[in-house]
C-alpha cells in the first residue's frame, strides 16, 4: 500500500511539473508566415534540464537580447543586440515554420549566460511558432527553445 502511495505521488509531482514546464506554449497562428519584425527575449526552455530559464539581473546583467528578423532583404538577415554585443548574420526560410542561420556574427566579448543560450539556440536547423505578438523558436538538436515578444 505504501508503495503505491509513493508512486503515485511520483506521478502527480511529474505531471505537475510539465504544467509549469509547458506554460510558455503559445497558439500559433498559420495567417502570419513572416519572421520580420523586432522581438525581444523573454524566457528560454531548457528541455534537456526540463526547465523555464526567465531573466534575472545575475543571468543577464540587467541587459535584453532584442533582434530584428528581416527577409526582405538578400540574403534575409538578422541583426540586433544580444545583451553585451550585436548580432548580424541571414537566414533561409527552409519549409513551412523552419528556418536555417547559415550566418550569425557577433564579438562574443564578456557576455551573461542570457546571450550565451542565445548564441546556443541559433544553431542548426530551427523550427518555430507565431502570431502577431510572440514567436517561440526550437532548436531540438540543442534541447532549447526560446519565447520572443513582438516589439
Amino acid at each position: 500500500m505504501k508503495v503505491w502511495l509513493l508512486y503515485l505521488g511520483l506521478i502527480a509531482l511529474l505531471l505537475g511539473c510539465d504544467d509549469d514546464f509547458e506554460s510558455l506554449a503559445i497558439q500559433d497562428d498559420a495567417s502570419v508566415l513572416s519572421l520580420n519584425g523586432t522581438w525581444r527575449l523573454v524566457a528560454y526552455e531548457d528541455y534537456r534540464q526540463n526547465e523555464i530559464i526567465t531573466k534575472t539581473e545575475e543571468n543577464s546583467w540587467g541587459r535584453d537580447v532584442v533582434i530584428t528578423f528581416d527577409d526582405t532583404t538578400d540574403p534575409f538577415g538578422i541583426n540586433g543586440q544580444n545583451t553585451t554585443n550585436s548580432v548580424f548574420g541571414s537566414f533561409d526560410y527552409t519549409e513551412r515554420r523552419s528556418i536555417r542561420v547559415p550566418a550569425l556574427g557577433s564579438t562574443y566579448v564578456n557576455q551573461p549566460e542570457w546571450g550565451n543560450l542565445f548564441n546556443r539556440l541559433m544553431r542548426d536547423e530551427l523550427t518555430f511558432q507565431i502570431n502577431t505578438s510572440y514567436l517561440k523558436i526550437y532548436n531540438e538538436a540543442q534541447g532549447l527553445a526560446a519565447l520572443l515578444e513582438k516589439q
